[in-house]
Parts: structure tokens; sequence; C-alpha cells
């Protein structure tokens, strides 16, 4: 079984406060896209083996993957084990989620595997318990999430056919990134966040008026990737935004060649760089499998 491991982007993000139990309450729009990493998922006798050619992926318990395969099959009493070979597209520890969509990716295709039969809820709350980006990936499509970012909704669909996804190669330690974040508001506030755009379904006429939070510290210590934004909004993007913690900036453009033309400027440069699109969850849904 061939299973799609799809990428996110943060349309916007806001870090609003830390709460009593030590994580932080977010306001954040996420968006599927079309890179994806692809999961090989094959059944066996009994263990859990992760199989990954990039070095820089562990392949032992630490892996999110093989913690979303111990913990679904704990949950429903599976004695079947599971090969799972990732192949990498998207960058590591980049801010689109790779490692929580490969989770994702392997309980929804492990439940066709295994023949598990589990309600919504419940693997909704194991997805939760992995990692706050994790129930994202069961859905797909434009999201708003609240809480540490594990509570998604469905809202109004975004389509964009040519984004850009640039990355540095520099790592950001999202910890380090949270610790640094001083403009947060009080947990009594009223909360005015710029969700009206997608209301409207203005995403056509950029630039959004949309922030991330993590911009002005990740900027500060890594400045590469603040010139990252700055050459793609030079190069004719409409907007441009880090995504999560960072390091990757995507950006909004008119059509395919201008997207194509930055792309091959930025890469020119040294960057990893790749076209890419909205996935609905409509196509989400029809393509995860393949």
């Amino acid at each position: 079984m061939r299973v799609k491991s799809y990428a996110k982007i943060n349309w916007t993000l806001d870090v609003l406060y830390k709460r009593e139990d030590g994580f932080h309450e977010l306001r954040t729009i996420y968006q599927t896209v079309s890179l994806h990493d692809t999961l090989t998922l094959t059944e066996t006798d009994g263990a859990i083996d992760i199989v990954c050619a990039d070095a820089r992926v562990p392949t032992d318990e630490t892996n999110l993957v093989y913690r979303a395969a111990a913990k679904l099959r704990e949950a429903a009493g599976v004695r079947s084990g599971a090969r799972i070979e990732i192949e990498k597209r998207i960058p590591v520890a980049a801010g689109m989620g790779g490692g929580s969509s490969n989770a994702a990716a392997t309980l929804l295709g492990l439940l066709r595997l295994w023949r598990v039969v589990m309600d919504e809820t419940q693997l909704t709350s194991m997805a939760a318990e992995l990692g706050s980006d994790v129930p994202l990936f069961l859905i797909g499509g434009t999201m708003l999430g609240i809480g540490r970012g594990e509570e998604v909704y469905p809202i109004a669909e975004v389509n964009c056919a040519n984004l850009l996804l640039v990355n540095p190669g520099i790592a950001v330690s999202t910890a380090e990134a949270y610790k640094k974040l001083s403009r947060l508001t009080r947990q009594e506030s009223p909360l005015i966040i710029p969700f009206t755009f997608f209301a409207a379904k203005d995403i056509h006429r950029l630039p959004l008026r949309a922030r991330n939070d993590f911009e002005a510290v990740v900027f500060s210590d890594y400045p590469k990737i603040a010139e990252v934004k700055k050459s793609l909004i030079e190069a004719g993007a409409r907007h441009a935004l880090m995504s999560g913690s960072g390091a990757t900036v995507y950006a909004v453009f008119d059509n395919q060649v201008t997207s194509e033309n930055a792309r091959d400027l930025m890469r020119a440069r040294g960057y990893w760089a790749e076209c890419a699109h909205t996935i609905n969850r409509g196509q989400y849904k029809k393509t995860i499998f393949e």
C-alpha cells in the first residue's frame, strides 16, 4: 500500500498566550499543499520496521511514524506488524509538518492494512497525542487550528494554483522560537484575528493582511530566511510568509511562468525550491491512497 503524505503551510499563525499546561494557545489557518512524501506500508508478522534513505530521519522508536504505528496497534489489539518505507521529498524540520504528516498517513494507512475499525473521535484523539500538527493531516484542505493547533475545523477552501516553497536549509528550533516570543496577549484579552479575508474568499486580492508571529524572532536569528522572503517579493510574488516556525517561506504568484522563474532563481542561489498548489479536502481524500 502506498500513501501520499502531504505537506502544509500556515496562511496565518498567531501565538496568543502561554497556558497553564506550558503550551501556547494558537490561532492558525492550515493549508495542505501538493508537495508530499510517499509511504509504502507492508503487513508483516510482528515487528514495526521503519526504512528511510534520508539519514536525517531516525528509523527507531523516536520516529513519529513508529510511535503512530505502535500506538494504533496497541489501541486496536492488533498482532500484525508493518514495514513502513518513507520516501522523503518534504524538507526535514522545515515548518511544513513533514513528520506529523507522515504520522497521520501511517494511521490512515494502517487502519486499512490491518483492517481496523476506529471511530473518528478516537482516531483524532490519538493523532493529537502524537503531536499538535498531526490531526490536520487526517482531514486536509483549508482548516482553522486552535488550542495548541491540534483542534482543527474545516473552513472555506482556498484555491491557489501557483505557490512556491523555498527552504534555505536552516533547521529552526521551534522550542527556542517559542521562548523568544515577547508579544503575547493576555488570556483575558479579546482576540482580533485576520480570518475575514478567507470568509470573503479574498485570496486572489493579495497581498493578504496575514502574519506569522514567529517571523520577527526567527528572522532576527536567521537573516537568511528574511532574505528569502524579500527575494520572493522582488521576484514578483504577491504574498510571501514563513510557514510554521520556519525555515520554509512560501510565496503566491500570479501565474506558472513567474512562479517557475522565481523557483529557478532561488535554486541558482543554492536554496531548495519547489512549485506547488493547494490541495483541498476533496482532493486530499481522493488522492491520499495511490
